[in-house]
């Protein structure tokens, strides 16, 4: 594993999850399996269907959200929160070496190089 393919991984996740949920918000027929609490998904889709909420639309605010949490989970790995007083959290590969610091500056690089992010 390299930290690209960790990277592509999140970024992946991302794409599916933003996808998933504007689906479940915009269409009455999103397969709703995988949320605990359908009822709350049906009235947001009567909501957005009211007010004319785009789909594609929505994905992209859910990308972006995911995106800057992805960022912020990344930043507490690197030290660059509070939690660096507690103690640091490193991700390595299964051999046991580390993917480096700066994890949130190349997972914004890999965004940018892969058209995710403008």
């Amino acid at each position: 594993m390299t930290k690209l393919d960790f990277f592509e991984d999140i970024a992946m996740s991302i794409d599916y999850w933003s996808e998933a949920t504007s689906d479940a918000l915009t269409k009455p027929d999103a397969d709703l399996i995988w949320v605990d609490e359908q009822e709350l998904y049906h009235r947001l889709q009567k909501l957005f269907a009211n007010s004319g909420v785009n789909g594609d639309d929505l994905k992209e605010v859910l990308a972006e959200c995911l995106r800057g949490f992805a960022i912020s989970v990344l930043t507490a790995i690197d030290g660059g929160t509070a939690l660096a007083e507690k103690g640091r959290v490193y991700v390595v590969d299964g051999d046991g070496n580390s993917l480096g610091e700066g994890l949130h500056d190349d997972f914004v690089s890999h965004l940018l190089n892969t058209g995710r992010l403008k």
